[in-house]
């Protein structure tokens, strides 16, 4: 997946977090349980994309250190 399209996924989770709040917070079980999936999808982006993101950095360093070790 695209850094751009990860972003796009993550903001729309946290958009249904926030739907699903008032649910969470009334002590609705399901509310409760679609929103610890939801967080846990949101982890699961979130380290995917730190990881491109990393990779990016290394292959950035290694094009402008001919030679060197990231």
């Amino acid at each position: 997946m695209k850094p751009e399209h990860v972003r796009q996924e993550i903001v729309r989770l946290e958009k249904r977090r926030l739907e699903l709040a008032p649910e969470v917070m009334g002590g609705n079980a399901s509310a409760v349980e679609e929103d610890r999936r939801l967080e846990r999808r949101i982890m699961e982006l979130a380290g995917a994309e730190r990881e491109a993101r990393a990779d990016e950095l290394r292959e950035s360093w290694r094009k402008n250190h001919p030679g060197g070790e990231a």
